[in-house]
This record gives C-alpha cells, structure tokens and sequence, in this order.
C-alpha cells in the first residue's frame, strides 16, 4: 500500500460513520432527538451489518443482528417501534445520500486516444422494480394488480466512470418511468445512456441543447425522415435520401449494420440525429440506436460497443437484489418498508466503496459482485473495531482489504480489454495513477 492514500480513504470511511455525523443526522431528520439504547449512530452500523452479511426477512432477524454487534439487550417491541416511526424512512433516506455523496472516488477513465475521453461522465439511467406485500397496495400500487397489487420502481442514475449512484427515486411500481429521466441540463458534459423508454424526442433534442451527448435505443416502430444512409465501408445509399425509414426496413438486413441521417418533426422544430440500425447477433431482429455522436470521430462499431455498457447498471441492480437485501418485506407498515428499502441501498453502497477502496489501495481488479459477496466474512470486524475499539480500526480495516483483494479479484481482466467493458480504451484509475 501506498502510505498517504490508506491513510486519507480509511479516514474518510471512518468520518462518514461516526458517531457524531450519525447521530447528528438522526436529529436532523427527527429521528431521535434524545439519546436511547437505539441512537442513529447504533442503529445504521448494526442495520448495515445486517443488511450487508446476512439474508433478511424478518424485523427479529434486525433486532438480534442489532444486539450482537452493538451489545444491547433490547426487546423485539421497543426496536420495532423504532422503525416504525415516520420519521425513519427519513433518516435512512437522508443515510443514503449521506453516504452516496461521501463515498465516492474515480474508479475508471477513458486512455486519452479513446474518443470517449472527451465525456466527463458516462450516465446510465434506468429502473429497478419489485413488489411488496399486498397490504400495501394503497400506498405503493404495482402495475401487474393480479400477481403483484403493490410494488416499488427504483429510477436510477449512475455514473460509470465512478461506479456510483447519482440519483435514485422511489415511487409506487405504476408510476411512469419516463417522468424521471435525469435533468438535460446536468447531462451536460456528458454522455447518456438509456433504454428505449427514454426515446422521447423533445427530451433528446433538449439533451442536444444543453450540451449533453446520448445514445438511446428506439423502438422498431420508429420511422424518421432519411437524410443520408451508408453502409459499414462508408458507401452511402442514395437512392435512399428523402424517403421514410419503413420504406428500406426489408433492406437492412442485407447491409448488417447501417448508419443512418434521420430527422423528425418536433412541435417547436426538428431533432436531426444518427439513427444506427443492426442485425441483433443470432436473430431476425434489429435494433436501433439513436445518438448525436458525430460520425467522424465516433464510428457505427463504438457507438453499439457503448451501448452495452449500458448493461453495468443492469449488474448493480442485480447485486442490489441478490446481495444486499433489496426485497419485499414482511410488513405492512409503509414506513418500515420504505425504510428498510433505503437500507438496502446503504448497504450495497458500502459495499462497492470497500471494492473501490481495496482496487485503489491495492493495486489489483476487484470484481464489485465477488465484493457483495464475500464482503460478509471481514465487515463485521470492521463495524466492530468501530464500535468498540477505535485504535483497532485502521488494522482491522486494512485486513479486511488484504482479505478482498486476495479473493474479490476480476476473474478476467485481460478479457476485460478485449471484449467486455474496457474494450473501448477504458482502463482502471490505479493503472493510470
């Protein structure tokens, strides 16, 4: 290890769970205003103690975690009626955002010939929905009312280049998608990444405005205006100029991948883009994308090759569900459920942060899914020497960092630049240090 960086990001990790920040915090969302068994400080390490190493289902499975590691004695009833206060989902809400905008570092970056390099950020945006139990069907409606009458809808933004969570809204499971697409004006700089529910034209060109760049998939039902068409050798198709796109679509096939001008009529304008039209691999498909990538410096190749990047955010979810607890509750109490669901989400960001930590630190690829899974054999220690016994902290944390990147390792980072998601000129902060 290097000796000043250990030094900076384990204080760091340390300051963000203090007991006075945490405490502090608690008050701020009117969650305890006295002290009690129960204080903030307790309640969110023995919580992401919990939630981070073991599998969750009831309220006892919370309270006996609570009581190990705090060493307290408290009954079932009095730690229930803490989380059922209103103001809990408050503070766990406020507890992620504490921790999400603390707890963050450059974790890739595009080498400097990669055309990308040019991006601040690459944002992935998309959503994550479960259910919940039935009863809670009034407060959360879900949008299947015969298998799942209540559900959830995590809207997520996440930023690649730092693996972290920019934004996350919950709303009911039968609220629109579309309505918390990130802001075009903090896309500035950037470059977008986004399923086809975001194909939203007046939204794309608003992108275009405020300086953000997108690549968004479209559905097969599009049909723009051709301007200019050409296929992979750079040849155009002039005889396709003018006319609409469902006029060709039977031509496509032929060509594998085309690259297309299109333009379409917009109350208040035109939004004028590349259209990007391929043969999905093993099948009688197509697919398309939409971008304002020029094409001089970003190729129809890097365009798709940036689009599947987009399939990191899908990872996170699936961690967020398998590793960190993110599911339907036993309980019908909304402000439980609610609370409990940002929970979740504060233990699986802690979790990636001690990835990035030990990727960092060490000097080695670490898998962030490894992490959420075998984090659970080191955490507890290091909750522990926070709790009870401070001076222990720094070794116990660096053990536990040792511990990770000895099996947390990337299975296969040479295959990483080949073909998975450093193809395109990303490469590791640590390597370019």
């Amino acid at each position: 290890m290097e000796q000043h960086q250990p030094s900076t990001m384990m204080k760091q990790f340390k300051r963000v769970l203090s007991e006075t920040e945490l405490n502090e915090l608690g008050k701020r969302s009117g969650f305890c205003q006295r002290k009690r068994e129960v204080t903030p400080y307790r309640l969110s390490l023995g919580m992401l103690d919990v939630f981070a190493n073991n599998k969750v289902i009831t309220i006892a499975d919370m309270q006996r975690g609570f009581n190990a590691l705090c060493k307290k004695r408290v009954q079932y009833k009095p730690f229930h009626n803490q989380l059922a206060k209103p103001s809990f989902p408050v503070f766990m809400q406020g507890l992620f955002e504490h921790l999400m905008g603390r707890l963050t570092q450059e974790v890739l970056r595009f080498d400097a010939g990669s055309p990308f390099a040019r991006f601040q950020q690459l944002w992935l945006h998309d959503g994550s929905s479960f259910g919940l139990k039935s009863s809670l069907r009034e407060v959360y409606p879900g949008r299947f009312t015969a298998t799942s009458p209540a559900g959830v809808e995590l809207h997520v933004t996440m930023g690649l280049l730092d693996e972290a969570i920019e934004t996350v809204v919950l709303t009911a499971d039968s609220e629109a998608e579309v309505h918390h697409a990130p802001a075009p004006a903090s896309l500035r700089g950037g470059l977008l990444l986004a399923d086809r529910m975001f194909f939203i034209k007046a939204y794309l060109a608003e992108v275009e405005a405020c300086g953000g760049a997108y690549i968004v998939k479209a559905k097969g039902t599009v049909n723009p205006t051709i301007r200019h068409a050409y296929r992979t050798d750079g040849k155009e198709l002039q005889d396709w100029r003018g006319l609409r796109l469902k006029a060709v679509k039977r031509r496509i096939a032929r060509y594998g991948v085309v690259d297309i001008d299109v333009s379409w009529p917009l109350d208040d304008g035109v939004l004028e883009a590349r259209l990007i039209v391929s043969r999905v691999p093993e099948g009688k498909t197509l697919r398309y994308l939409v971008t304002n990538l020029p094409r001089d410096a970003f190729t129809a190749a890097a365009v798709m090759e940036a689009y599947r990047l987009r399939w990191q955010i899908e990872l996170l979810f699936k961690e967020w569900k398998s590793h960190a607890n993110l599911h339907a509750f036993d309980t019908s109490n909304p402000a439980i459920a609610e609370g409990l669901i940002w929970m979740s989400l504060c233990a699986a960001l802690l979790k990636r942060y001690c990835a990035h930590m030990a990727q960092q630190l060490l000097a080695v690829p670490i898998s962030t899914r490894k992490v959420a899974m075998c984090l659970r054999h080191v955490l507890t220690d290091v909750f522990w020497a926070l709790l009870h016994a401070p001076r222990r902290f720094a070794s116990t944390m660096r053990r536990a960092l040792e511990y990770l990147a000895e099996n947390a390792q990337r299975a296969h980072p040479e295959r990483d630049k080949r073909k998975g998601r450093l193809k395109l000129g990303l490469e590791h902060v640590y390597l370019s240090a």
